[in-house]
């Protein structure tokens, strides 16, 4: 039988979180088409953790994390294609 406990609950909950905090965030600045106020450093600091997350997942073969690094990932690179294209920044 298949127990859940709190260590459980929490190993699921916390790539979740992870992978959807900056859901928020993508969806304003969409809807918006403003990144004005968004720090490029602060989401190159949260590009690396991803990506640091990711080759961890990938060391110790958890699939879960590495599908969450994913697509955490890919809403922070999306994120930073929205800076660069509302910003002008990468295009100069």
């Amino acid at each position: 039988m298949f127990a859940i406990t709190i260590p459980l609950v929490v190993a699921i909950l916390a790539p979740l979180v992870n992978c959807l905090q900056l859901l928020p965030q993508l969806h304003k600045t969409y809807n918006t088409k403003s990144a004005k106020d968004l720090s490029i450093g602060s989401l190159g600091m949260i590009l690396l953790t991803e990506i640091l997350w990711l080759l961890h997942g990938y060391f110790i073969m958890d699939f879960a994390l590495i599908v969450a690094s994913g697509v955490a990932l890919s809403i922070n690179l999306s994120l930073i294609g929205f800076v660069c294209y509302y910003r002008r920044v990468c295009l100069r």
